[in-house]
């Protein structure tokens, strides 16, 4: 718990979420449960830099589907101590997200000891010097690196924190194909009422 008188740490988490999954929902349990992160901000890309010229699901369906992620996660941990939201900043600029532009949105407002926590997988350290105006990044962000035993490596320049982290199961690309198992009951739910992810 934190000290009264004292912010709760925050995070910020961004990405596609096309849709968000099971794996989504483990991931907010791991930050509950593995760091000392008590809130956490998701924040969709309206058009991710590393996917132009993809067609996700719209926006607002990304955004609703991740508020009943939210309420499915809440459900399934209830014990959790951590104040998950779902921010629409990023579709309400309109064009490519870029992650620097995001930190300096919220630097101000969530930099915890000079940097702004930001969750990633392990995944993303092979591609993270690519990332859109890297030099901000290495100097405003600390990492949050949840690592599933892949060989990737952090990059000496950046501040990352290596956590790790159980396996889950679960892809997007599959999702969108077809198979919704791996989709949490309400966002299952949504995806069947609004016939998403049928024709790929």
């Amino acid at each position: 718990m934190p000290t009264i008188g004292m912010k709760p740490k925050s995070a910020l988490m961004g990405g596609s979420f096309d849709p968000p999954h099971i794996g989504h929902i483990h991931i907010m349990h791991e930050v509950a449960s593995l760091t000392p992160i008590r809130r956490l901000i998701i924040i969709p890309a309206n058009i991710s830099n590393f996917k132009q010229g993809t067609h996700p699901a719209s926006f607002v369906d990304r955004v609703e589907m991740l508020s009943l992620a939210v309420k499915d996660y809440k459900a399934l941990y209830p014990e959790d101590e951590l104040d998950v939201m779902v921010s629409r900043w990023e579709g309400e600029q309109g064009g490519v997200s870029y992650t620097a532009d995001t930190i300096r949105h919220f630097f101000s407002e969530e930099e915890d000891e000079g940097r702004v926590n930001f969750i990633i997988g392990d995944d993303i350290l092979p591609s993270l010097e690519r990332w859109h105006d890297y030099d901000y990044l290495k100097d405003n962000v600390r990492f949050w690196c949840f690592s599933r035993g892949r060989d990737a490596l952090p990059p000496a320049s950046a501040s990352v924190i290596m956590v790790g982290s159980d396996v889950v199961d679960a892809s997007s690309t599959e999702i969108r194909h077809g198979n919704l198992d791996m989709l949490s009951e309400s966002v299952r739910e949504y995806v069947n009422e609004h016939g998403l992810y049928r024709a790929e």
